[in-house]
């Protein structure tokens, strides 16, 4: 890099470079056109009338002298919106030009406005050495400029809407399983898609519309082909309770070739608190969330793993109606949440469905209360979660309660884990759930309706940032149903991935999991792999 050389009487415009400069770090960014407005509107610069006005500034300086003068004489300096100059920033000669051109435009207003006089000769002969000394920068600088001015008004011409924000991915994914559990079909490998369009609309800036459109041909599940018990509820409403835990989350969906309404909500802020409600929600958006395990297309593909089966009762593709609500108590580390989620909410209870409504099975209501404090960064690397969940499945009331946990302990390492543990009352209800139960949990000892107490645990330890800035490596292993009354033994999952950003809209992710004792029965061992491409737009 080039040294600028000059001499005391040239530290006039110097200065004056510096001084715009430190005032208005986006000049680089921003361009030539720009400086001027960035300068006089611009909210991070605060121009000053005097240099007692910028608090770092000691009248001991040795650049004070010159500082005044150019306030006083051009009005060529700004400051922080904290008062303060920053004169010992560093700057790049990008910058520097930059800030050049910002106090000869000033000069020539002044000129233009007829008060040459009072524009020193010596100033002059110091900005015209200046001026031609980055030439090339301002040029450049100018480039840019003319380039971003083109890419808005394009932008402009061609935006989609003025408040909605179009967004998307497609999953391409390729899964097998093989094993000594179950009856294996010709067809345990085979290909997965998943396509989503999603309609981000803001009305006021703070407030959110969601809009969801979804269709895959994901009509296969590894579970289902190794014989796991079907987590299907009432009249159709998925449940995460019991063996299918080790599926794709993306597989199963409905609607075939035909496009799903699959997210429809509204948020807004209320105080403190953000407020959910619509017909199509889903409980993973508002509890039970967790920075290494939740995401279907970024980390484990396995429903297990992404949520405690205890605390997301419902989990379909069509979700379920309702409402949330999360709320930072007093802008402190504390965070309360509660969701009330229907899963046959849009349907009346007439046709068959007998228990259709707002009010009906099956239904879930969660708290969730959350310990997150912020580090000198503001970031949040350590969070734990109380949970209470109340809900019913087919009739069967579930109680359930469970703590979420993660702790980014160092930058590339972290650690996570979910624990839940309740009951599943059939006492009383008659022989239509002890059946639902005895088929949803094959291998039950249970022949009558009863009481279950499950227990559900999960840890695992994730690297992020791995060989790559924006990937990330998991592992974790757990249990997703432990009861006595259900099988031989205790099912035990262990899945492992590495998601690799390919580049910012494409990631690949290879993921493997075993299952032992599947479906709670002692002695089988079944392996899932797994090859995910998400693009993502």
């Amino acid at each position: 890099m080039k040294k600028v050389s000059l001499n005391l009487a040239g530290s006039l415009g110097l200065l004056g470079v510096i001084g715009a400069v430190a005032a208005t770090p986006a000049f680089a960014e921003t361009g030539v056109s720009q400086v001027s407005q960035a300068i006089n509107n611009d909210p991070v610069a605060q121009n000053v009338t005097s240099v007692s006005q910028l608090s770092d500034v000691k009248p001991t300086d040795w650049a004070f002298t010159a500082l005044q003068s150019l306030v006083e004489r051009y009005g060529c300096i700004a400051g922080y919106p904290d008062r303060t100059f920053r004169g010992k920033q560093a700057t790049s000669r990008y910058e520097f030009a930059a800030g050049l051109n910002a106090c000869l435009d000033k000069i020539n207003e002044i000129i233009s406005a007829g008060l040459a006089d009072k524009v020193s000769k010596a100033d002059l002969a110091t900005l015209q050495k200046l001026q031609e000394e980055f030439a090339a920068e301002l040029a450049t600088l100018r480039g840019r400029v003319d380039a971003l001015d083109a890419k808005v008004a394009k932008l402009e011409a061609q935006q989609f809407s003025t408040t909605t924000k179009l967004s998307g991915s497609a999953i391409f994914s390729v899964q097998g399983g093989s094993g000594n559990s179950g009856t294996p079909s010709n067809s345990n490998i085979f290909v997965s898609s998943r396509v989503r369009l999603d309609l981000n609309t803001s009305f006021t800036g703070s407030d959110l519309l969601k809009t969801r459109l979804e269709v895959g041909n994901g009509t296969q599940s590894i579970p289902g082909v190794f014989g796991a018990g079907s987590t299907t509820g009432t009249n159709g409403v998925s449940s995460n309770i019991g063996f299918q835990t080790y599926g794709q989350d993306y597989t199963g969906l409905t609607g075939g070739s035909t496009f799903t309404l699959a997210k429809l909500r509204y948020d807004f802020n209320l105080g403190d608190a953000r407020i959910s409600l619509g017909p199509v929600m889903h409980a993973y958006d508002h509890i039970d969330t967790n920075s290494f395990a939740n995401d279907e297309s970024a980390d484990f593909a396995s429903t297990f793993f992404i949520n405690n089966p205890l605390m997301v009762l419902v989990n379909g593709q069509t979700g379920g109606a309702g409402a949330a609500i999360d709320w930072n108590i007093g802008k402190s580390s504390f965070t309360a949440r509660a969701l009330y989620l229907a899963g046959n909410g849009a349907q009346a209870a007439t046709n068959g469905v007998t228990n259709g409504g707002l009010f009906g099975d099956a239904y879930q209501l969660t708290g969730e209360l959350e310990f997150a404090p912020k580090n000198a960064n503001g970031d949040k690397p350590f969070a734990i979660k109380l949970q209470y969940t109340n809900g019913a499945v087919n009739n069967a009331n579930v109680n359930a309660a469970g703590v979420n946990l993660e702790w980014k302990f160092t930058k590339g390492i972290a650690i996570f884990g979910r624990y839940g543990f309740g009951t599943i009352d059939n006492r009383g209800i008659g022989a239509t759930t002890a059946a639902y139960t005895r088929t949803l949990f094959t291998g039950t000892n249970t022949t009558t309706a009863g009481n279950l107490s499950p227990q559900t645990w999960m840890a695992g330890l994730a690297f992020p940032d791995l060989f790559k800035e924006g990937a990330m490596a998991a592992i974790a292993v757990g249990q997703p149903f432990i009861d006595s009354n259900v099988g031989n033994a205790s099912q035990t999952n262990l899945e492992a991935f590495y998601n690799f950003p390919v580049t910012n809209n494409i990631r690949i992710t290879p993921d493997v999991q075993f299952i032992f004792n599947p479906n709670n029965t002692s002695g089988a061992t079944i392996f899932v792999g797994t090859l995910r491409t998400v693009f993502s737009f």
